[in-house]
This record gives structure tokens, C-alpha cells and sequence, in this order.
């Protein structure tokens, strides 16, 4: 992934943090620390850009800008770390390789759409996942779209990110 890099707003509560060490780790790319820097100054130096927004204190919304072809990929979403998942930091050195569904075929093309890089033959995957019910579906949980679980050599790592909706923009509009 080439010229991508993950930022946070303003002022991020440290679980928005910690998500945004966790991804970057996963999908091997830099986290910057944002600040007071301006969205129009980070978009001069990288063509991709993944921003974390947060809805009460805890990451709620992901955006994939894409600069060079002007659109936005917006995702409402709920998370869990990977402490929370696997109890340790796991990073990703080797490339990343995809797994999904036919049911989430479309979701993994919208992310290949946005310059995600994916290799054949690496232990580090992202799999786009449908979400399975125990029970039957509630309100809260009728809501998830499908999930992203990262895995390394066949064990659940983490972040774990639930997609709740997700939407695409033509037109970056920073002010």
C-alpha cells in the first residue's frame, strides 16, 4: 500500500488511538499523529488517506480517501482491539492476503476499488466476513453488515472492525 497513511481526529480518545496503532500494525502502513494539522495539508502528501472519527469517545466511523481520484469511502463502524481479541500486539511485516465470501465479495471489491494491495501467499489476512447470530437477530445486531477479522497463520488477531454501513462519495470537500 504505497502512499497510504492512518490519522485520527483532532483530538482522539486514547481506545481511537489504540485502533488506529492496531490497523495501522495490520495493514502494515503509518499512523501519523494528526494534532492541529489540517485534512488539505495531509492530502498534499499522500494519495490515500484513512481517517478514524469517533462517536462518543470510541471509534465510530472510518473514511478511505482516495486524493488522486477525488471520493470518499465512509463506514459507520464498531470495534474491538486486538488486546481484546487476541490479548497482544501482532504486526504485519509480510504483505497482507483477503479472504471473503460470496455474500461479501462486493465489500472486499470496494476495498481493492480504494488501492488496498492484497498478496497471494502471506499468514497476515484481512477477511471480510458475514456475521453469524447465536441467537436470533436483535436491533443492535441486525445492524452489521459484515465484519473485517484480521488473522495470522489461521488465528484471530484483530482489530476487528464491524461494518455497520458503509457509503461512497465523488467529491473530497475540505474546508
Amino acid at each position: 500500500m504505497n502512499n497510504m497513511i492512518i490519522t485520527t481526529s483532532r483530538k482522539p480518545s486514547q481506545r481511537t488511538r489504540s485502533f488506529a496503532n492496531d490497523l495501522a500494525r495490520a495493514l502494515n502502513v503509518e499512523y501519523l499523529t494528526r494534532g492541529k494539522t489540517p485534512l488539505r495539508e495531509i492530502f498534499e502528501y499522500y494519495d490515500k488517506v484513512i481517517i478514524i472519527e469517533e462517536f462518543k469517545g470510541n471509534p465510530g466511523k472510518l473514511k478511505i480517501y482516495d486524493v488522486l481520484r477525488n471520493r470518499i469511502l465512509s463506514m459507520f463502524i464498531s470495534i474491538k482491539l486486538q488486546k481484546e481479541v487476541c490479548g497482544e500486539r501482532v504486526t504485519n511485516d509480510n504483505g497482507l492476503a483477503v479472504k471473503y465470501t460470496e455474500n461479501t465479495k462486493e465489500y472486499c471489491n470496494l476495498f481493492l476499488d480504494y488501492g488496498f494491495e492484497f498478496v497471494e501467499d502471506s499468514d497476515f489476512v484481512m477477511s471480510f466476513e458475514k456475521v453469524k447470530y447465536r441467537n436470533p437477530p436483535t436491533d443492535k445486531n441486525k445492524m452489521v453488515l459484515f465484519s473485517i477479522q484480521f488473522y495470522k497463520n489461521d488465528r484471530k488477531v484483530g482489530p476487528l472492525i464491524r461494518v455497520k454501513s458503509i457509503k461512497t462519495f465523488d467529491k473530497i470537500d475540505v474546508k
